[in-house]
């Protein structure tokens, strides 16, 4: 008998029909042989490494390894709600998860079920919306315009108007790099509450921006808001991420639904030792932006080619062509990116692109003014 006939009907291919996948799992890019690449694909910080994580490593001496971590690192949590003075929270209003994703795989399994709907725009960060359609949601994007693709507010407070039990914001956006004014979103989330309906707000890239300029400042009990230590705290392996929820009813059940032990000793460890370092995040929104302007530049006088609405601060930006296979291109250049086609809504024209290394800097530039 054939293996599909043994497991016909018995595994649920139904949720995996979207016909989307997943920018971080897309197919190899050919590179030309012996050009070094330079990186400005998946979205780590441009510097590395945290110069406090090296030292941690280096003084490690007797982490308990064999056993468990406690079902929530507490010593994270308070060190989080101090980081963050700004946004007035305690330690129980913090959600530690195995990375932002496990964040919001926990938070799709809560809110959403099969006969639901959530909404978004679009384009908009692929992964976390199929980790939602396979609950058995729909999904009901608003599409903002290419080749600028503006995030208008008329066009967010379009988001509660179509009785979605969810509405997923990537703020900033992530491929644009685009940030919607805090008061818009507090607005958008307000009028969202009247509805009952829940909002996401995935701050991924949210340490580019000011502290105080996260959503996570909003007192309002129907918004979580997702952060990351993977973009610009540096700590894309350690697979540390938490959210922030003013519901006592949300959070009992996310710690209730989310399997147990999801960080680990080690990687609590270091995510509390990255906090602590102000000097390198700092250093990074300093090189973004530098950097980022450069790029933007760059690409603005290449004829042909259209940059998306973007924020100087934020280390990504959307870039489209008339036409070809812009991921093509690049690779031709020796320049690594996101394509397009990993993303709803866009295709082989558009790429994703991350600020290079200072080290990869000005060769970036010189090959970008060099493209055809």
């Amino acid at each position: 008998m054939e293996e599909f006939e043994v497991w016909k009907g018995k595994l649920q291919h139904q949720y995996l029909a979207t016909g989307q996948q997943g920018y971080a799992n897309a197919a190899p890019v050919v590179y030309p042989e012996g050009m070094d690449v330079i990186d400005c694909a998946l979205g780590t910080n441009p510097l590395g490494t945290p110069p406090v994580v090296r030292r941690f490593l280096e003084g490690l001496q007797d982490v308990p390894v064999c056993g468990y971590p406690q079902p929530e690192p507490e010593d994270l949590k308070k060190a989080i709600a101090s980081k963050y003075a700004s946004w007035c929270i305690l330690p129980e209003h913090v959600l530690v998860s195995g990375g932002s994703m496990g964040v919001l795989i926990t938070l799709a399994r809560l809110m959403l079920s099969p006969g639901t709907s959530f909404a978004g725009i679009s384009p908009q960060f692929t992964d976390a919306v199929l980790q939602m359609l396979y609950t058995g949601a729909s999904y009901q994007p608003l599409r903002s315009k290419g080749p600028r693709f503006p995030i208008e507010p008329d066009l967010l407070h379009q988001l509660t108007k179509d009785g979605s039990s969810v509405i997923y914001i990537d703020r900033p956006n992530n491929p644009t790099g685009q940030v919607i004014p805090l008061d818009i979103t507090e607005q958008v989330a307000r009028n969202a509450m009247e509805k009952k309906i829940w909002v996401i707000i995935d701050e991924a890239y949210g340490d580019f921006l000011p502290d105080e300029e996260s959503a996570a400042s909003i007192d309002l009990p129907n918004i979580v808001t997702c952060r990351s230590f993977s973009k610009g705290l540096g700590g894309a392996g350690l697979r540390v991420g938490f959210a922030v929820s003013r519901s006592p009813e949300l959070s009992k059940a996310f710690r209730t639904l989310q399997p147990p032990f999801a960080v680990g000793i080690l990687d609590s460890l270091l995510a509390e030792a990255i906090l602590g370092d102000e000097s390198y995040l700092d250093e990074t929104r300093r090189y973004v932006r530098a950097a980022k302007e450069k790029m933007i530049d760059a690409l603005n006088e290449k004829k042909g080619l259209t940059v998306a609405e973007t924020d100087l601060r934020v280390p990504i930006a959307l870039l489209t062509r008339e036409e070809g296979d812009l991921a093509a291109g690049l690779a031709a250049a020796g320049i690594s990116c996101e394509p397009g086609l990993g993303f709803f809504d866009l295709d082989a024209r558009s790429v994703r692109l991350r600020v290079p290394s200072p080290a990869q800097l000005d060769e970036f530039l010189r090959r970008i003014g060099s493209m055809q």
